[in-house]
């Protein structure tokens, strides 16, 4: 009989969820198929490596791996409403309420942390757990 580990794990790989395989795997590691399995995994789809943060003094911290992801939602009011998530035009959102795109995000996790506000633009901060597996500078709007 296969540990019940070993179940789920094949289920999660069944369905391409790679990373949370890994996680129920090296739960495991002891049984040597699980382990077998990981390194498998790991031809297949190598673990995302996270991003090693610093602290101000440009040291790296505390080498935890999970965190906070940060987003903002840019909101412009001028000719309609249009909103931009991290630098990204979301045309479908034109014209929405502003509680439409919050419940959007909030389905994928983010919760809103801040707003500030200046003439027609109004910018949102929201957080989602999870380590930042990218971050990248975008173009910004004219001003």
């Amino acid at each position: 009989m296969m540990r019940p580990e070993l179940e789920i794990a094949r289920q999660l790989i069944e369905e391409k969820q790679f990373d949370k395989a890994r996680m129920v795997l090296q739960k495991a590691s002891d049984d040597p198929m699980a382990q077998k399995w990981l390194d498998k995994l790991d031809e297949m789809s190598p673990a995302a490596k996270p991003i090693q943060h610093l602290n101000g003094n440009g040291h790296s911290g505390s080498g935890q791996t999970d965190g906070w992801q940060y987003g903002a939602l840019e909101v412009k009011r001028s000719y309609g409403t249009q909103y931009r998530f991290n630098g990204g035009a979301m045309p479908d959102w034109k014209d929405q309420p502003i509680y439409y795109a919050l419940n959007e995000l909030g389905r994928d996790g983010w919760e809103l942390v801040s707003f500030d506000g200046r003439d027609e633009t109004t910018v949102y901060i929201l957080k989602k757990q999870g380590a930042v597996l990218e971050n990248k500078k975008v173009e910004v709007w004219d001003q």
